[in-house]
């Protein structure tokens, strides 16, 4: 996460979501972003502001979205660490596309610089066949057999599927 530069996950998705459509389409619009983010135009729009204020993008009322430089910038470190990410969860750890797309996504945001290098590196040696990763999967599937069956199986955890526990009482703790 750009901690220090006071970007929540919200808005470093905005920048991703900018970026990407930029290269797809050439132009980013708000009803696009609202479409892709499964929000309104509205929410859309005021996230925009911020971004906008803090000089990150511009949007051309009613227009198009574009990214700054410096917006450039973080919203290419976002996509490295998901793409990064997402390949490991594929490459490495066998996950199927899909619940690698979206555990990369979650992921993005947390990981740091040092930790994405040390993926980019073991995803090179993996990729130029220096480490043969095949006996960790059948490791991991014999692992997974005994200690989470239900959970992988339905694809949650079911100790905290379990949980009763109102927000607001973790809240206070």
């Amino acid at each position: 996460m750009h901690e220090h530069e006071g970007l929540s996950p919200t808005h470093e998705m905005y920048l991703k979501v900018v970026y990407r459509l930029r290269q797809a389409n050439e132009v980013a619009r708000v009803r696009d972003m609202a479409k892709g983010l499964g929000v309104t135009p509205g929410t859309v729009s005021a996230v925009l502001k911020k971004l906008e204020r803090a000089g990150l993008l511009v949007h051309d009322r009613y227009g198009a979205v574009r990214l700054t430089p410096a917006g450039e910038r973080v919203a290419e470190c976002v996509v490295r660490k998901f793409e990064t990410i997402r390949v490991l969860l594929t490459d490495v750890l066998g996950l199927d596309a899909e619940t690698a797309e979206v555990d990369a996504c979650a992921m993005e945001h947390a990981v740091s610089p040092g930790a994405v290098s040390r993926m980019e590196y073991l995803l090179r040696l993996v990729h130029s066949g220096q480490i043969n990763v095949q006996p960790m999967f059948r490791a991991a599937a014999a692992r997974a057999k005994t200690t989470c069956t239900d959970c992988v199986s339905l694809g949650a955890c079911q100790a905290v599927a379990g949980i009763t526990v109102g927000r607001s009482n973790l809240e206070r703790n």
